[in-house]
């Protein structure tokens, strides 16, 4: 059961509308009954935390990428209020995780071993696809797919991180917040396109 829920279209649309669009909507909501943009963007955010955590537990496996949002989450928000220096560390935390996984992505694939490579063998690890998962992984040419999007995935996380970075410090907080929202949706909807693009292409040698 769980195991469908993971793979469930709906399921993973439902999470991304909550981890980018809610803290959008949330944010202009409460801003007016709050003290500062602090408070507001900690509210804001601190709802696609809860829903990853929630999510893990509920389905009793880790989200890996859901967890170190939750760690820059909570890291930037403690920068943020302990040493009294406004919203911009929070304004960061999505720079901050994209930098990550765009390092991870770009490190993995230069020693070889992909990261996606890793994960696909671990989600499908004991579950009735792993025969066939390890398989299709025995053809080099899957694993070199899989090589090439981790790069893509790293190469897009980085220049996402990179204009998050300019724009949190450029952009007064709301606008910064409706530019990073439709950001988010550009870069995933490249990286899918993408992806898509590739498997075809390469599909079709």
């Amino acid at each position: 059961m769980v195991t469908h829920q993971q793979n469930n279209p709906a399921l993973q649309l439902v999470r991304l509308a909550i981890s980018i669009l809610s803290p959008l909507l949330v944010y202009f909501v409460i801003r007016p009954l709050v003290k500062n943009d602090v408070e507001a963007l900690a509210l804001a955010w601190f709802i696609p935390v809860a829903w990853t955590l929630g999510s893990s537990l509920w389905q009793r496996r880790l989200d890996v990428f859901g967890l170190l949002g939750v760690a820059a989450y909570g890291i930037t928000l403690a920068i943020s209020v302990i040493f009294g220096v406004g919203a911009l560390p929070l304004k960061l935390h999505h720079a901050l995780l994209g930098g990550v996984i765009g390092l991870v992505c770009l490190i993995s694939y230069m020693m070889g071993k992909p990261v996606f490579l890793l994960l696909t063998l671990r989600s499908t690890k004991n579950t009735a696809h792993a025969t066939q998962v390890e398989g299709a992984l025995a053809d080099p040419a899957v694993v070199k797919r899989i090589s090439t999007i981790t790069l893509i995935v790293g190469i897009a996380s980085l220049a996402n991180a990179a204009l998050q970075t300019s724009l949190a410090i450029l952009l007064p907080t709301g606008t910064f917040l409706v530019a990073t929202t439709f950001i988010h949706v550009a870069t995933l909807v490249a990286i899918v396109g993408g992806i898509l693009i590739f498997i075809r292409v390469s599909t079709r040698r």
